[in-house]
């Protein structure tokens, strides 16, 4: 976990401990929940992603309030929680971290999995894997 991400979910945990919001669910044989509701249980991934439908709407209202001819192109697009996942997962990748590494953050019993579903080659990967190799030529 990076450390941004650590002092993050610390402070969350703060939260809900000051707040008395208690994990009560019990799934698989797993308990003690980070991302529970008011009511101490899992979140849902429905909520979560009408509860990003709202943000994303409201973000691009207060864009075209602001200004009117704001593009099209500029403005949120829709996108959910599995979306999200999949964007990290890219980007671990293009960062050159270890697929190995990736596959177990993610809990695939199977690396096709990462590599066929997640995997995503952006142009920009590509280019930047090309220059390496003409680099490496070069030398």
């Amino acid at each position: 976990m990076i450390e941004s991400v650590k002092k993050i979910l610390l402070n969350y945990r703060e939260y809900i401990q000051t707040n008395d919001i208690v994990s009560i669910d019990n799934i698989d044989g797993f308990n003690n929940f980070v991302f529970v509701n008011r009511f101490g249980h899992v979140q849902h991934q429905g909520t979560l992603n009408k509860a990003l439908k709202r943000i994303i709407r409201d973000a691009n209202f207060e864009a075209l309030e602001r200004n009117p001819t704001t593009n099209k192109e500029d403005l949120l697009p829709s996108f959910s929680c599995h979306t999200l996942r999949h964007t990290f997962t890219t980007r671990l990748i293009e960062s050159g971290m270890n697929i190995k590494v990736i596959q177990e953050s993610l809990g695939h019993s199977d690396i096709q999995t990462t590599l066929n579903i997640y995997a995503d080659v952006t142009k920009e990967l590509k280019q930047k894997e090309f220059t390496k190799f003409d680099d490496f030529l070069a030398s």
